[in-house]
């Protein structure tokens, strides 16, 4: 069953495998998502269109939060 995750930037995923993946930007043409521009946490980016993203059966790993990274470094 693939799990139909929308393509959030900033936003990291994984996969059954366990790699990790984050949306860096959704480019759109005519209104419509077009690609997806996906970075690997080596810094490896590439490019996807819609219909692999559907594809490649992810989850959500976990959203950025700025805000609590800010804080974290303020404690240092």
């Amino acid at each position: 069953m693939l799990l139909q995750q929308k393509p959030i930037p900033g936003y990291w995923y994984s996969n059954f495998s366990g790699q990790l993946i984050q949306v860096r930007a959704i480019v759109y043409l005519a209104g419509r998502r077009r690609r997806i521009v996906l970075e690997d946490i080596s810094g490896k980016r590439e490019s996807i269109d819609v219909d692999s993203w559907h594809g490649m059966d992810l989850v959500l790993h976990s959203p950025v939060n700025v805000e609590s990274h800010d804080e974290a470094a303020r404690d240092f």
